[in-house]
């Protein structure tokens, strides 16, 4: 995307982003979800883990794709929301001593199947340096209650995860959904025209979970 910061997708050979057709010769879909790793001079974070690929090749696979981008840095790992599709990978990095999850609260009350003892939940608001780069978090209920937009300073570039939508249209399961979506698109806009965020809002693009 920019220097330092990278867009991995959870696709492959026998699993390609968008429609294709199967080895039976079904016309299926691959609703990829994305991830995204941003390298700072000290640390590194990774927001969000995908599906769960069941091919044996997908958990060494992803932690080559991470290591081999960020050497002997301190890895963090983020989660947009609390859905299956992007907390999937979560076994390449739960037995991982090197890596430290970075969660948001507001979704994650019960804690997960994160590993204990490398787990921090943070509240809306947190930052975190990795060392010339600094991610901002802003929540944006609504798809969930917890959905959070990682900001990052400097950038033109934030990542959403579903919050406002990636794919085919932003998903609200349910009224009280509905309304809290609306209070957080306002809250979202509020953030960005704010000149404190330096953020130029003719130029910021959002990185969705599904490309």
């Amino acid at each position: 995307i920019e220097k330092g910061v990278y867009h991995i997708e959870d696709c492959n050979s026998a699993r390609p982003a968008g429609y294709y057709t199967n080895a039976e010769g079904q016309f299926v879909q691959n609703n990829c979800s994305d991830m995204y790793l941003i390298v700072g001079k000290k640390s590194a974070l990774l927001i969000d883990l995908s599906n769960r690929l069941a091919d044996e090749e997908a958990i060494p696979s992803l932690r080559q794709l991470v290591y081999d981008r960020i050497g002997d840095k301190q890895l963090y790992i983020t989660i947009t929301h609390n859905h299956g599709d992007h907390t999937g990978m979560l076994p390449a990095f739960a037995d991982d001593e090197r890596a430290l999850f970075w969660i948001p609260a507001a979704d994650f009350q019960r804690g997960g199947n994160f590993p204990e003892g490398h787990t921090e939940k943070f509240a809306e608001g947190a930052s975190i340096d990795l060392g010339g780069k600094v991610i901002n978090t802003l929540i944006v209920p609504g798809h969930t209650v917890g959905s959070t937009v990682f900001f990052l300073e400097g950038s033109d570039a934030c990542f959403s995860g579903d919050a406002i939508g990636s794919g085919n249209g932003v998903w609200i399961f349910s009224y009280d959904g509905f309304k809290q979506y609306v209070g957080g698109v306002e809250k979202l806009i509020t953030y960005i025209e704010n000149p404190d965020h330096g953020i130029n809002a003719e130029e910021l693009i959002f990185y969705g979970g599904h490309d």
